[in-house]
């Protein structure tokens, strides 16, 4: 693990709230917010209607708007100052790198390991995506080898829109393990259009990993009683929220 990139992650731990482990209000796929009387949470339900499955999700931290953590997710792409960018890009790669230097082995223990990681693309960025060239630029490689698995396809995809023609891979990758990787969660429909379309071309995806899993606490009251009890729970990076599969 790369020492100067966990001595900032440490540093930033205030800006993190803890992801749950497994419980009746719980999405088993995405650790969000899900009502008791149903299997997964809403956006999980449609990722799995229109793509006939979908991928479990870890992430790193859970975020709302506005907070310290959604500000860093999106000035590290298009903040006009360059600096700025630069700086929160290095951010971003600590918690990845830090993340992973603490659950790596944990997570090939749960879900098996993998051969090489693919960053989710942009729906409209160029690539290189902001995050593959923040972890390369800070040598950010606990997470494994990073390849370019994917391209944008044809399909239109958007909020709770999931597309199976989205993303078409980039390369062969039959017989492939390629662990996805993306920086913000907020419905799924690009993770797991993406983690589709590897599926679709012979890969196995055995996970996907968020820098941050975005909560709207206003969207319902009980929501607000979920996100309130996880911004109170301690927030540490050798603690795994799947650790009790």
């Amino acid at each position: 693990m790369n020492p100067v990139l966990a001595a900032l992650a440490e540093a930033l731990e205030d800006d993190c709230v803890a992801v749950p482990a497994s419980g009746s209000d719980v999405c088993p796929v995405c650790r969000g917010h899900r009502y008791e009387a149903e299997q997964v949470c809403g956006s999980c339900y449609v990722c799995r209607d229109r793509l006939g499955s979908a991928s479990e999700v870890v992430p790193v931290s859970l975020y709302c708007k506005p907070s310290p953590m959604r500000d860093r997710l999106r000035y590290y792409k298009d903040s006009d100052d360059a600096e700025l960018r630069r700086q929160l890009s290095q951010e971003i790669a600590a918690l990845v790198e830090t993340f992973f230097g603490n659950s790596r082995i944990q997570l090939e223990d749960h879900f098996g390991g993998w051969d090489s990681v693919c960053v989710v693309p942009s729906s409209d960025r160029e690539p290189p995506h902001p995050l593959e060239t923040a972890l390369a630029e800070f040598s950010a490689h606990a997470c494994g080898p990073l390849a370019h698995h994917l391209k944008r396809g044809s399909g239109e995809i958007g909020h709770r829109k999931p597309n199976a023609q989205a993303f078409e891979p980039a390369s062969a990758v039959t017989g492939r393990r390629i662990l996805l990787l993306d920086d913000v969660f907020t419905t799924g429909a690009r993770s797991q259009s993406a983690a589709y379309a590897l599926r679709n071309a012979g890969a196995v995806v055995p996970l996907v990993v968020v820098v941050a899993r975005r909560v709207n606490p206003d969207w319902r009251p009980e929501v607000r009683e979920w996100w309130d009890r996880q911004s109170r729970q301690p927030f540490a990076w050798t603690v795994q929220p799947y650790s009790d599969r």
